[in-house]
């Protein structure tokens, strides 16, 4: 496969009327200079943005799918349609569940990892968001299954998905050091979130590898002068990196602006949070065992009308991000795909287009509209 005329976003460069050369999954060239070759599939780009395929570390569902809902062929959909997003790499959340019901759930997962995933984006495995979480923290997810963060049970739902769980969301205040131990020693993303401790209850466990936060400034302390939190601790730490919705409705254009001009691009990835009711209708919805309604790419609890996950595609948090605080190309794909793939150990594979990494390709029109998304050399999405 050639991609031709394309407008190559780089680590450090933008390529004008650049050609990337694949062969098999791999990228095998990058060049601003014609390549001649017989027998390949050539993509001409039109002169379009050709940027590292978008990595969503925290997606719950969409398209009438979800963690708690899915199976073997309901995951393999979910893959499929969420590569128009220009996904090629996705982690998909679970909420607080019933201890029954995970059981049922991580094993049914575990069989999607072993046997399906054949078409659209790659599941890179789960996100374990809840049980571990605060009660005062606990945003839209079910208050009677929330627990203390709890080593044994992580083994076993584990255990039960092959080993896929990678990324971790518990309050870090609920535990003594000990669970954020095990975490990294597990090679599993420790992610604190939905808690109200004090920043300085955070540094703890970031000296012990908890470098990662759950959607910054959603479901966590806040930036208060007399009782900073976890928000403050993300934002003054420049070794962590802080989980972004930036759909527009989770968090304000300012605050947006703040989060880039604090933590800038190196600090930051975007997520969508997105539920099963992304890509649907509007009307009413589960997650997990809470009613919430949709209008739009909004959605929140019918009980007290807070926001339940998101609506929003990805690329829709793209460019929103993208616009609110004037974010150049180059920075813009750390928050897409750079800083997540390091922090998930992957950047050796995929993560930016470079030689000998996976072909895993989003092109974008002028207005970042995804024109076609390659999941290591294969086209998944053509608009």
């Amino acid at each position: 496969m050639i991609i031709k005329n394309g407008k190559l976003v780089l680590e450090n460069a933008i390529i004008e009327n650049g050609t990337i050369l694949i062969k098999d999954n791999k990228i095998v060239d990058i060049t601003n200079s014609r390549i001649d070759v017989i027998d390949e599939e050539i993509i001409d780009a039109e002169g379009n943005w050709v940027l590292p395929g978008f990595i969503d570390c925290h997606v719950h569902g969409g398209y009438g799918v979800d963690f708690e809902t899915g199976n073997e062929h309901r995951f393999e959909t979910f893959a499929q349609s969420v590569a128009q997003e220009g996904i090629t790499k996705y982690i998909q959340a679970s909420v607080t569940n019933s201890l029954e019901d995970n059981l049922k759930y991580y094993a049914e997962f575990g069989k999607f990892m072993k046997n399906g995933n054949h078409v659209g984006a790659k599941c890179l495995g789960a996100h374990m968001e809840g049980p571990f979480i605060s009660p005062e923290r606990k945003g839209a997810h079910d208050a009677k299954f929330l627990m203390l963060p709890n080593i044994e049970l992580t083994k076993k739902w584990n255990d039960l998905c092959g080993g896929n769980i990678k990324i971790v969301t518990y309050a870090a205040d609920l535990q003594n050091g000990d669970y954020t131990t095990y975490l990294v020693k597990n090679n599993i993303l420790p992610s604190v979130g939905h808690t109200d401790l004090i920043a300085a209850e955070f540094e703890k466990d970031r000296l012990l590898g908890a470098k990662h936060v759950t959607h910054l400034f959603n479901g966590m302390s806040g930036v208060d002068q007399h009782r900073p939190g976890l928000a403050t601790a993300t934002l003054i730490n420049d070794d962590v990196i802080a989980e972004v919705i930036s759909d527009g409705i989770h968090l304000k254009p300012e605050i947006l602006k703040l989060i880039y001009k604090v933590k800038t691009a190196d600090g930051i990835c975007i997520i969508t949070d997105s539920m099963n009711a992304k890509g649907l209708k509007d009307g009413e919805y589960k997650i997990g065992n809470l009613d919430v309604i949709k209008k739009g790419i909004e959605v929140r609890l019918i009980s007290n009308g807070s926001l339940a996950g998101a609506g929003a595609t990805y690329d829709h948090n793209v460019r929103t991000f993208k616009e609110i605080a004037n974010i150049p190309m180059t920075e813009l794909i750390k928050m897409t795909s750079i800083n997540i793939a390091k922090q998930l150990n992957i950047f050796a594979e995929t993560g930016s287009l470079a030689k000998n990494k996976l072909a895993d390709i989003v092109i974008l029109d002028k207005d970042l509209k995804v024109k076609r998304t390659i999941v290591e050399g294969c086209t998944v999405f053509k608009s």
